[in-house]
This record gives structure tokens, C-alpha cells and sequence, in this order.
């Protein structure tokens, strides 16, 4: 997606005020990167900042009708990644404080501390994603996990695999496509499928 101007950056976030998925779409498409990469820099972890960010991309969605308020809507994301990553951060030291003590209490309780910060529903619809993944033919399901999973670009992709850039592209697309399909079949909704799809769209 080409860099959004101002104006149509303001015209963007009251289409997504108002519940427009399909401007909610575009602006995770423009925005993801940057707040994974941000996540990524301070967990350290591709999985950990993955949920960071479909965490923010979340609430944003879910506090949209602030965004008509929003003049600067970059510094304003920021501050959201920011507080999102610092409260993961602050669960994860939590869990390695009390990690002793589980392991001494209860594997359950073990287990309930390691459960990763999301909520229940988009963890579930995680594992489903995982699942269609499965489903893709070999090459596709290859190039879909390198770039979906291990956060890899397509030249380096196509040099891995020795394929053509363009064919990296047409078989992510596809994947795309059937994946999209598969989680509105299994009833994700459209906010769920475009964040769990958006780190693909985004590189």
C-alpha cells in the first residue's frame, strides 16, 4: 500500500470510526510492520511481538470511535504499542518471578501462568490458522510459513527455495486467498481474519 497522505489518512480513520472493515484493513496493512517491528526490538521473541501487535491492532479496532479525535494517528499508535508492550513485558517478568513457585505448586498453574497474552478467542483462532496452513500444497504451504511464520522477505524466500521473486508472490497470494476462505467457512469474523493475516499482506 503507498504511503498515506494526511488528508487521506484523516478520511481513512472516521471510515474506520464509523466500522468500515475494509478501511480497518488498510490501515493494518500500513501500520502492522512498523508496530511488529517495534514490538520485535523489545521481546526479543517473533511470537511474543505477533501477539503484542495483533493486541494493539485489536484495540484499536475496538476503541475506533476515538479515532475522530485522532490528529496525529502515528504518535497516537505508538503510545498504544508502547503501553501494549510494556504490560507484556511486565506479565512475562511476572511469570519468571513466580515460575519457582508453580513449578512447586501445580503443573496447572504452570500452565496458566506460560498462556500466551491474548485473548482466548484470537489464541483459538491462531491454532485455526495454523491448521489451513497445513492444508496448502507443499510449496505454497513452504513459502506461506517462511514468510508468515518466520517473517522472511520474498528475495529471500525466492534465493532459499530457488524460485522466481514473482512466483514467491503469486503463491502467497494464492495462499492468501484460500486461507481468507477457510477462516470465514470455520466463522472467524473479518477483523479476526484481516489480523491474523496481516503480517503476510505486510511485508
Amino acid at each position: 500500500m503507498q504511503s498515506i497522505s494526511p488528508y487521506n489518512e484523516g478520511q481513512l480513520l472516521l471510515q474506520v470510526a464509523a466500522g468500515n472493515e475494509t478501511a480497518f484493513a488498510a490501515l493494518v496493512d500500513r501500520f502492522w510492520k512498523n508496530v511488529y517491528l517495534h514490538a520485535l526490538a523489545y521481546t526479543r521473541s517473533p511470537q511474543r511481538a505477533e501477539e503484542v501487535t495483533q493486541d494493539v491492532f485489536l484495540h484499536v479496532w475496538h476503541k475506533r470511535h476515538a479515532l475522530r479525535e485522532v490528529e496525529q494517528f502515528a504518535a497516537w499508535l505508538h503510545v498504544v504499542a508502547r503501553n501494549s508492550i510494556i504490560n507484556a513485558m511486565r506479565k512475562k517478568l511476572i511469570q519468571l518471578a513466580h515460575w519457582e513457585a508453580a513449578e512447586q505448586e501445580s503443573p496447572d498453574l504452570l500452565e496458566t501462568l506460560l498462556v500466551p497474552d491474548r485473548q482466548m478467542e484470537y489464541r483459538e483462532a491462531y491454532q485455526l490458522l495454523l491448521k489451513g496452513i497445513q492444508l496448502l500444497p507443499e510449496k505454497r504451504r513452504e513459502v506461506f510459513t517462511m514468510s508468515r511464520i518466520e517473517g522472511r522477505s520474498n528475495p529471500e524466500i525466492a534465493a532459499i527455495l530457488d524460485i522466481h521473486p514473482v512466483t514467491v508472490s503469486q503463491y502467497l497470494a494464492k495462499s492468501l486467498v484460500f486461507l481468507r476462505t477457510y477462516l470465514a467457512e470455520n466463522q472467524l469474523d473479518a477483523i479476526q481474519i484481516i489480523i491474523l493475516l496481516a503480517a503476510s499482506t505486510a511485508s
